[in-house]
């Protein structure tokens, strides 16, 4: 869930956390086996391909599984 914090300087923005277990659980909606290892690996792609317009959410986690299955 997304939440409004305030960095050390109390300038607000919003924080909206994925973890491992979300990678994991998209995987699974998609009956992909991966370790911890992919699962890493496909967080940093979700992350070093991020797309405002876009943002975060299942769709792009199920995009990134994909590829990496491609892999």
């Amino acid at each position: 869930m997304a939440q409004v914090k305030a960095d050390s300087y109390g300038n607000l923005y919003i924080d909206d956390p994925w973890y491992i277990e979300d990678v994991t659980a998209a995987a699974a909606d998609m009956d992909i086996t991966i370790t911890e290892e992919q699962a890493q690996d496909v967080l940093y792609a979700v992350a070093n391909n991020f797309d405002a317009n876009i943002g975060i959410n299942w769709e792009v986690f199920y995009y990134h599984l994909e590829n990496y299955r491609k892999d």
